[in-house]
Parts: structure tokens; C-alpha cells; sequence
């Protein structure tokens, strides 16, 4: 007689994970750290000291951390670039 072997757990599907996968948040050739989508927003962890007054903040939207780091640049590069 057959064995019968379980089925691997079925995930669930979270478009809103899906649909928005983390970002590394360059200044010109700055990487100023990593924006991680989670419920309510999108939380940046900082990866350069100039950054750190960033890290662990909560935004609405990719576009709204990519504005804040580029304002915490002071005068460097204005480009950003989100990869």
C-alpha cells in the first residue's frame, strides 16, 4: 500500500508585499540605505552615517523616502536612484 506524504503548507499570498519589494536608495554614487515595504508604509534603514536621522522611519510611499534622502544629502548629488 502507497504512503501517502504531506503536502508542503500553502503561503499565503500578500499582494502587498508582492507588489512592492525593497529598494536601495542611492544619492548620485551615495547609497544611503534600503526601503523595506510593511504594513502602513515603507520603513528605511539607513547604511551611511549621513543617513542615520533617517533610519527606522516609516513613509508613505518609496518616492516620499526617496525626497528625504535626498534633503539629508546637503548639497551632494541630487539624483536618486531606486534599484
Amino acid at each position: 500500500m502507497p504512503q501517502l506524504q504531506a503536502a508542503a503548507p500553502l503561503t499565503a499570498f500578500d499582494p502587498f508585499h508582492d507588489a512592492h519589494p525593497t529598494r536601495v536608495i542611492e544619492i548620485g554614487e551615495i547609497t544611503a540605505g534600503i526601503a523595506v515595504p510593511e504594513r502602513g508604509g515603507v520603513r528605511f534603514f539607513s547604511s551611511t552615517p549621513g543617513f542615520d536621522g533617517l533610519d527606522g522611519a516609516l513613509f508613505g510611499s518609496i518616492e516620499q523616502v526617496a525626497r528625504a534622502a535626498r534633503d539629508r544629502s546637503r548639497g551632494g548629488p541630487r539624483r536618486l536612484r531606486a534599484v
